[in-house]
């Protein structure tokens, strides 16, 4: 039985499946596993998985139906054989260390600890820049850092590696087309974390990322967190945590959307939802500024914005996605 078990999702990647799926066989760690779920591409990723299927450490699962992320993940984890998990999806990749590293220090660590994780890169595929995305950097009981401390950056799904045993108990929620990082919250619950601070993944920006889909997103997450809050595993009294995060997380989201020049109008409920649900929100700088530059004529948004990115040096590509499919 391997001691890694990485889950590669795979959906209309066939540009960059083959760079992802390198990354995992080239890993200087070698006792892993790779299993490949492709969700119904009909592009030719299916062409190119196929290529890997006489490699004894790939596991092929190729779906002519795309559905939820969250029950593809929940296939895998099902089918997994394995001590760890790490997830990687088709347009993203790992440096070579990242098993070896993440192992490691998994072997210095109690059973208490059940999640590894650190930074990584985002690559912007048209130019070519890459930088270390902002990543929280907490270790030991974190749940009430990732609630409160938003603005030090979220954990990103690739870059974690998973005690198996941590979703004894939890699935994905299928009903939602992809929770995704929202799981390491109710992990949080019950397990500790370790921050390795060596970026070890890199993300790549290409335009048109399912993390770009801010209001399909926003609404997931907010799902998520009403869950959260009956869930057994929850501590006794950081209900106020919960409503500090999801008026962060409407806040950024509204803000991202008028940043990118999308629907000023979602924006600006958005905007009041976040005061609505922490009343201390209405004097934060986003809220303020964006509400005003909600009102603000289209063509004049977008000349604002294009100078502030210029100012600011940003280096995503800033870009609204409508949804997944």
């Amino acid at each position: 039985m391997p001691r890694v078990s990485v889950i590669l999702n795979c959906y209309n990647q066939g540009e960059y499946v083959a760079e992802a799926v390198e990354s995992v066989l080239s890993q200087t760690f070698r006792d892993f596993e790779l299993l490949i779920v492709d969700n119904g591409s009909n592009d030719d990723t299916p062409q190119v998985l196929q290529k890997y299927a006489s490699d004894p450490r790939v596991r092929l699962f190729l779906h002519k139906e795309n559905v939820a992320i969250s029950r593809r993940f929940n296939e895998a984890l099902d089918a997994v054989q394995s001590e760890f998990i790490s997830f990687l999806y088709s347009d993203d990749y790992y440096l070579p260390h990242k098993l070896e590293r993440q192992v490691a220090l998994f072997d210095q660590l109690g059973p208490e600890y059940g999640v590894v994780y650190g930074p990584g890169f985002m690559l912007n595929q048209a130019t070519g820049e890459r930088w270390v995305n902002p990543c929280m950097d907490f270790s030991g009981a974190i749940l009430q850092n990732m609630l409160l401390d938003v603005g030090r950056g979220s954990i990103n799904m690739i870059s974690p590696m998973t005690r198996k045993v941590c979703f004894d108990g939890r699935r994905f929620y299928e009903d939602l087309f992809a929770e995704g990082e929202a799981m390491f919250f109710r992990i949080a619950m019950q397990y500790k974390f370790a921050y390795c601070e060596v970026p070890l993944a890199v993300m790549r920006d290409h335009g048109g990322n399912a993390g770009k889909a801010f209001k399909v997103n926003t609404e997931m997450v907010m799902t998520c967190i009403d869950r959260w809050e009956s869930d057994p595993f929850l501590p006794a009294g950081p209900t106020a945590d919960t409503e500090s995060y999801r008026a962060a997380i409407l806040t950024n989201s509204a803000w991202s959307m008028i940043r990118i020049n999308a629907d000023a109008g979602w924006a600006r409920k958005a905007f009041v939802r976040a005061v609505k649900t922490k009343p201390s929100r209405v004097v934060h700088p986003r809220v303020l500024a964006g509400v005003l530059l909600s009102f603000v004529p289209a063509a004049l948004r977008r000349s604002l914005n294009s100078w502030a990115n210029k100012v600011r040096k940003v280096k995503r590509n800033s870009v609204y996605v409508e949804g997944y499919r």
